[in-house]
């Protein structure tokens, strides 16, 4: 296991949900890219100096997100070393005794759906959710702190909301975020890993407050 941590950016997020118990407040929130796609995988596999070859690695990758999910649909959990265990749960309302003693009642109303769940491997220091994990494999840096606020409406009538980042030292120079914010952003580097083909996405954005708009 490698000993070497990773910078991982991690940003300073407003609550905005009124009916949260803690709206209002601020939250440290990962600061996270696209979603890496398959061919984004096998780049990142490639760098680490694999001895199988790109078309191989991607026909496993392939036969994963296929078997997989067969497997756990015939409830079979599928357990990886190194990163953990693929499972099926079952989501359902309450039912009552006498309804579960009536003939005429099917149990599976009750039924609101089958889930995938994945459970992160915890018998060694690899495991993905511990405390073990953020202390020996990555380093974490405040990036930016953000807010969203809405910002008229569109054409459509929907709401528009702006995302507003700044640094953590200018949110404080300025007693929360700056009146005047530039119109452009400047994306600062994310962690994305060597030869990962991501481009950057989500919360990132540079030291320099700035704004962007979109539709709810």
């Amino acid at each position: 296991m490698s000993t070497n941590t990773i910078q991982m950016y991690v940003n300073i997020k407003k609550n905005n949900v009124s009916t949260s118990t803690g709206f209002g407040k601020y939250y440290l929130n990962a600061d996270t890219n696209e979603t890496l796609s398959n061919d984004g995988l096998v780049n990142h596999i490639m760098h680490h100096n694999c001895a199988v070859g790109r078309e191989a690695i991607a026909a496993v990758i392939k036969k994963l997100g296929e078997c997989i999910p067969e497997l756990v649909a015939q409830g079979q959990p599928v357990k990886i070393e190194g990163l953990g265990t693929f499972y099926p749960t079952a989501e359902s309302s309450p039912i009552l005794l006498n309804k579960l003693l009536d003939v005429k009642y099917n149990p599976l109303d009750a039924l609101k759906g089958i889930h995938l769940r994945f459970k992160p491997q915890s018998d060694s220091l690899n495991d993905l959710t511990s405390r073990s994990y953020l202390k020996m494999q990555v380093s974490p840096v405040i990036n930016l702190v953000t807010d969203r606020v809405q910002d008229g409406v569109d054409a459509e009538g929907k709401k528009k909301y702006k995302t507003l980042r700044c640094s953590l030292q200018e949110f404080r120079d300025a007693g929360g975020f700056p009146v005047a914010l530039s119109a452009s952003l400047t994306p600062s580097p994310s962690p994305t890993g060597e030869g990962s083909g991501n481009t950057g996405g989500g919360d990132n954005g540079g030291g320099s407050a700035g704004f962007e708009t979109g539709g709810e």
